[in-house]
């Protein structure tokens, strides 16, 4: 492994930690962490991840179509992703993050089902925990 690949890495486990507990205590990523998880993608840079870009594509459609469907934080959050991983690792670490979000919220259901406690529908679920989960996870098999 490469000295950029060690650096990139610890950097990014870094940044999204800050982002997983500013998403969890405030509802929100800032702005300049989005861009310093981007910049990462500079360490070990090729063109072509310019499109994972595309990654954050389904999340910014989501977020026309319904309001308070999806935070704008979580849509750069995963289009700085989508750069630093590139298009096909970007996908890899985005399904494993939605599929984390999902196992996660279905035992939540199950322990509030035990307890006779409903879940809302409208649960506001911070993202960036899951998504920075399924990214590292990829980052450290690619």
């Amino acid at each position: 492994m490469q000295i950029n690949s060690i650096l990139q890495g610890v950097i990014l486990c870094f940044l999204l930690l800050i982002a997983s507990y500013t998403d969890i205590k405030k509802r929100e990523i800032a702005d300049t962490v989005c861009m310093l998880i981007a910049f990462t993608g500079l360490l070990n840079f090729r063109f072509v991840n310019l499109l994972g870009l595309i990654v954050a594509l389904p999340f910014f459609m989501a977020a026309i179509s319904k309001e308070n469907s999806i935070g704008g934080g979580d849509i750069k959050m995963t289009a700085a992703l989508g750069v630093a991983f590139g298009f096909w690792n970007g996908i890899y670490g985005l399904i494993l993050a939605l599929t984390l979000l999902l196992v996660f919220y279905i035992v939540l259901k199950l322990i509030a089902k035990t307890r006779k406690k409903q879940v809302s529908k409208n649960l506001s679920m911070p993202l960036a925990p899951f998504l920075g989960i399924g990214f590292i996870t990829i980052y450290f098999i690619t």
